[in-house]
């Protein structure tokens, strides 16, 4: 039963799994269960690229993080001492030259492995130089009119616009490239899409998306957060104006355990905010104020961080977010 759940495993990587949704969830949209083919590849949307196979995806909006003052200091200045290493390894600098990153997970019996999808100015032959130095044994290759670029067991492929690549594993780089060719569905028909319509993310693109279905492999990696065993799916949406506001839902199997689930996460909420280091570090803005809501085999939750919180917040977050990049060192592959 969730409120067996003992208490003393606690921790910040609960606040991403507890604010949630309200209602009964309705099925999934209907889809036909082949892909429609294309004459040539669709990167006008960075969905597009996206496999229906994917259990996760995490959708950020890089032109409205670095509009706005929330996450300006972050996307454009936080991390500029290593834009140069960014641009020797990928080609590219994420923070100057993505409009748009799209990361979706895959669950497999073996390893968990992502694609991600950058949308923005890339000049091809760049990227491809930068993956051959920085991969020893790389090969130039193509994908279905697409140059793609392997080794190492990572792969990198630009779309023929030049506007959009995709960066993983050679399997999920060529998935990639199926589903903007529409040879493998894509996941916006999917029950990824479902979540990102259920937080109207669709109609009103936020400047963070994230959809996660909760598997098996994702509990077992869930480490000392507490997943509750008819958690099914997660979503939530991030809204930067004025004030800084998170929305996001989690969808249980039936009602008799989002109630529970509801009042377990206030009750661990109420006590992180009470947490004399974070308090110190100046987060406590990160959990004041967060509701949470039960309704149905939902929990909805919303935390709202006024704009007079703002500069400070985001003063403390850069300076974590910089400390955890030293920490993972010039080895991490990510953009």
């Amino acid at each position: 039963m969730i409120g067996s759940f003992p208490r003393s495993r606690r921790s910040a990587a609960l606040v991403a799994l507890v604010w949630a949704g309200c209602g009964e969830l309705p099925p999934p949209a209907a889809v036909t269960p082949a892909a429609s083919v294309r004459t040539a590849p669709d990167d006008s949307d960075a969905w597009n690229l996206v496999p229906r196979t994917a259990s996760s995806l995490a959708d950020l909006d890089l032109r409205a993080l670095r509009a706005s003052p929330w996450s300006r200091a972050l996307v454009t200045g936080g991390f500029v001492e290593d834009r140069e290493e960014r641009q020797r390894v990928f080609g590219y600098d994420v923070f100057n030259d993505a409009d748009r990153v799209v990361v979706a997970g895959f669950e497999a019996a073996d390893a968990a492995t992502q694609a991600v999808v950058v949308a923005g100015r890339f000049d091809a032959a760049r990227v491809g130089r930068a993956f051959l130095a920085a991969t020893p044994g790389g090969v130039e290759t193509s994908w279905r009119e697409c140059p793609l670029w392997e080794g190492g067991g990572r792969a990198v492929a630009v779309l023929p616009s030049g506007r959009t690549l995709v960066q993983g594993t050679p399997e999920t780089a060529r998935a990639a490239v199926d589903a903007a060719w529409g040879v493998v569905p894509d996941a916006r028909g999917g029950p990824l899409g479902a979540l990102a319509r259920d937080i109207d993310a669709e109609a009103r693109r936020p400047a963070v998306t994230v959809a996660l279905l909760v598997t098996d492999d994702v509990r077992a990696r869930a480490g000392i957060a507490d997943v509750p065993p008819d958690l099914r799916r997660v979503a939530a949406r991030l809204d930067l104006g004025a004030d800084l506001e998170l929305s996001a839902e989690a969808v249980f199997d039936d009602g008799s355990r989002a109630g529970p689930a509801a009042r377990l996460w206030s009750d661990e909420l109420r006590e992180l905010a009470r947490n004399r280091m974070l308090r110190l570090m100046g987060l406590g803005p990160l959990v004041d104020g967060a509701t949470l809501l039960a309704e149905g085999a939902r929990v909805h939750g919303h935390l709202r961080i006024p704009e007079d919180k703002r500069e400070a917040l985001s003063e403390r977050v850069l300076l974590l977010l910089q400390a955890v990049a030293r920490q993972r060192g010039p080895g991490a592959r990510q953009p």
